[in-house]
Order: C-alpha cells, then sequence, then structure tokens
C-alpha cells in the first residue's frame, strides 16, 4: 500500500518520494534487527553482585566542581539539585579522581 502511495505521488515532489523510499525500508532492516537482538537467549548470570545489588552504573562528569571553591558561588552540583539529589538518594557519589586542568593551571 506505501509503494503505491509513493508512485501515486512520484510526479509531485521527486526529491521527497526518493528520501521517502530510500528511508523507509532502512527503518524496516533496523527494526528486524533489533527484534532480532532483543528475541535473542538471555545472557548467561555469571556475575554475582551480592548485598540485592543487580546494576552497576558510572558516570563519569568531565570539568565538574563537585564542591564550592567560592564560599559565595554554588558548586556545579548545587545548580543542578535534582542531579544532586539522585546521586545522593540512590547510592554511592564518589568525588575523589581528579585531571589535571590545565586551564586552572596556567
Amino acid at each position: 500500500m506505501a509503494v503505491g502511495f509513493v508512485a501515486a505521488r512520484a510526479h509531485a515532489c521527486p526529491g521527497r518520494v526518493a528520501v521517502a523510499v530510500l528511508t523507509v525500508p532502512g527503518l524496516a532492516v533496523t527494526g528486524a534487527a533489533s527484534a532480532s537482538a532483543a528475541a535473542g537467549p538471555a545472557p548467561p548470570n555469571g556475575c554475582h553482585l551480592g548485598n540485592g545489588v543487580k546494576h552497576v552504573i558510572e558516570i563519569t562528569f568531565d570539568n565538574v566542581h563537585f564542591f564550592r571553591g567560592n564560599p559565595n558561588v554554588p558548586s556545579d552540583l548545587e545548580m543542578m539539585p535534582h542531579l544532586l539529589k539522585f546521586l545522593e538518594d540512590n547510592g554511592t557519589f564518589l568525588s575523589n579522581n581528579h585531571s589535571i586542568d590545565r586551564t586552572h593551571c596556567q
């Protein structure tokens, strides 16, 4: 049915028809590939974290100040209160991972 629609509209906008013809099959292939990947067998459960932990997620922030450098200026995380609350309420928060910030060393 879509092929008939494309053929009927071909005279109106040839550029748009080419995009539609090329895009739709690509979506069909992508959808089929993701569906087959999701339907595959479950991976073996070889990792036991203990204490009811099921997932570990690591989030790395680049050039984010976790604490106030100036007492009158909020830290980067204090300016994102929803993210700060999520990090504080849902796990372990480690801020002792430092890299040299060359812009502050000049």
